[in-house]
């Protein structure tokens, strides 16, 4: 049987000589088994006033992590970040040739505002191969191994009269924009 202890600070609870611990069963009863309540008036520091569970981990089983687990998981996480950061190198790093099009159609348009030059799906692991959780924009920046604004004003260096900015949906796209100055 396995037990477990959460300590919580309930000093600003109005009696301050009370601690209650709470006894769960998890071997399939979620319900409340017995609560005995304790006094501690005589207690020195009101202020680490405590409550305890604990709970019945019978019949739960617990995972076990191998060396082997977290060598195939970090060639995983290792070889995503490998795929993802080639495709971030394609889209940051294009060619004269490669934003032609692009921007012959922005020109066709009329030149609006914030047009869409291209875009980039990507999806951060949980945890990157370094042990770090990145959002999209860090992870983004982390594959790219510089900054954003590094990245457009690079862009600007090989274009005129043109201001290129980013937009990004929290979860997975990254967009480019273009936008006549």
């Amino acid at each position: 049987m396995s037990l477990s202890t959460i300590i919580n600070d309930i000093s600003g609870l109005s009696t301050i000589g009370l601690v209650s611990t709470l006894t769960y069963d998890l071997s399939g009863n979620a319900g409340l088994l017995s609560t005995i309540i304790h006094d501690i008036s005589g207690f020195v520091y009101p202020n680490l006033i405590v409550s305890t569970i604990i709970q019945d981990m019978s019949g739960v089983t617990s995972t076990i992590i191998s060396i082997d687990d977290l060598i195939n998981s970090y060639q995983v996480v290792e070889s995503k970040e490998a795929t993802d950061r080639a495709a971030v190198l394609s889209f940051t790093s294009p060619s004269i040739e490669g934003l032609k099009p692009q921007l012959y159609r922005w020109a066709s348009a009329g030149f609006p505002g914030g047009f869409i030059v291209n875009t980039l799906t990507l999806v951060p692991p949980r945890v990157c191969s370094d042990g770090v959780s990145r959002t999209l924009v860090f992870y983004f920046e982390y594959l790219l191994g510089s900054s954003t604004e590094t990245w457009l004003k690079g862009l600007e260096a090989i274009t005129q009269g043109m201001d290129f900015t980013f937009s990004h949906d929290g979860n997975s796209t990254i967009t480019l924009h273009v936008t006549r100055i």
